[in-house]
């Protein structure tokens, strides 16, 4: 089969979640025989969205990338829009309209897509909130299936995310939760949950990055992330005495307005994945503290090595994934992060829940289990396809 993966950005340099989901999707059907094209605009930065890469064709993750500008932006019209949203204050349908135009888009990617959608048996989009998404997938509905990374927050309320998630083929969803909360707000929505495989990890054997003990962050240092969070609850705590906090990972402390806890916390900054897994291996145990999350790809990573997590006890995929796994707690309060630290200074509580994470990522998100989901998914399509088809 032939499939086309639409995203804002696309890049092996480029760590984000949702890129790093659809680059080793789209690896993996390509390396199973399917022909995969990415197709994306020329920015690097999820900030700027400036065009930093040549337009044209390229080659990402060993997959053809074909590289359109991004359009122009007003960003006088889409910032004070932008700010409301966050802030829940809802829009009109112009004002909406309006924040989705001064997105991130490409015009010149929309009549391409159009143009040669023909060849492509489904063409995907990613993630939910970009004008990419947006506008791309209206221009081929018939092709469209999104891949909506979604989470609770006043976009996904708006109404044209509504249109746009009733008017695709179907979605794929990255965990359970993420499904339920697109059908409480959508209505049904064809598709299914399929999620991101994993391999055992090269650096197994790595040597932990530092002998005392400490808590672990992976990921940017933003508010968005909740890392904000995290750093506030371990410094009320009285663990803080004992244990440490590391973060690692893009961004700085002005991101997340904390500047005098720069002196608290070790922040080792952006590492290798080795220097990566020698953070998690080293750990007590990883702290996801962010509450927008579909899938959480450090979970995955941290329990390949046999590191459990802690994760916010209001984000309802990373909790659901601890549940099911008996791989880790979950907090919401100082006085939960510094229960759990204790709990895993305990070395046969950190094994332990350590194996049972690893052996859900192992059977749950094996590259054979998701491809397997991820075809019962097309299979349901096609098959939706033919039945309306045969009524006609």
């Amino acid at each position: 089969m032939k499939f086309g993966f639409v995203i804002p950005r696309f890049g092996e340099e480029i760590g984000g979640g949702a890129e790093t989901l659809v680059g080793s999707l789209a690896r993996k059907l390509k390396e199973r025989g399917d022909e995969v094209v990415a197709i994306t605009t020329c920015a690097k930065d999820h900030r700027t969205w400036e065009n930093e890469y040549p337009s044209g064709e390229a080659l990402a993750y060993g997959i053809k990338t074909l590289r359109f500008p991004v359009d122009k932006r007003n960003l006088d019209i889409w910032i004070p829009l932008q700010i409301k949203l966050s802030e829940g204050i809802p829009l009109t349908l112009e004002e909406e309209l309006a924040w989705m135009s001064e997105s991130v888009n490409s015009r010149d990617l929309y009549t391409w897509l159009k143009r040669n959608s023909k060849d492509f048996d489904y063409i995907f989009f990613a993630p939910y909130l970009f004008g990419t998404t947006f506008f791309g997938s209206l221009t081929v509905p018939e092709k469209a299936i999104l891949i909506p990374c979604l989470h609770d927050e006043p976009y996904a309320y708006t109404k044209v995310v509504g249109s746009m998630m009733r008017q695709a083929k179907g979605a794929l969803f990255n965990a359970a939760p993420e499904q339920r909360l697109a059908e409480r707000l959508f209505g049904g929505i064809k598709g299914g949950v399929v999620g991101m495989g994993f391999e055992k990890s090269p650096y197994e054997d790595v040597k932990p990055y530092f002998e005392e003990p400490y808590i672990l962050y992976l990921g940017r240092k933003e508010t968005g992330k909740n890392c904000h969070l995290l750093i506030d609850l371990y410094l009320e705590s009285n663990i803080k005495n004992e244990v440490k906090l590391v973060l690692a990972g893009g961004g700085s402390f002005d991101d997340i307005q904390r500047p005098g806890a720069k002196d608290k916390v070790i922040d080792i900054g952006a590492v290798s994945e080795e220097e990566k897994a020698s953070l998690i291996k080293g750990a007590l145990f990883l702290a996801q503290p962010s509450r927008n999350e579909s899938f959480s790809i450090v979970l995955m990573e941290s329990w390949l090595l046999g590191v459990p997590v802690a994760v916010h006890a209001l984000c309802d995929v990373t909790r659901e994934h601890v549940l099911k796994s008996g791989g880790g707690l979950y907090f919401e309060d100082s006085s939960d992060l510094e229960g759990i630290a204790r709990f895993f200074l305990n070395k046969d509580n950190r094994e332990k829940l350590g194996k049972a994470g690893r052996d859900y990522v192992l059977s749950e998100y094996s590259w054979e289990a998701v491809l397997r989901r991820f075809d019962s998914v097309l299979n349901g399509f096609d098959q939706v396809f033919e039945y309306e088809g045969s009524d006609r």
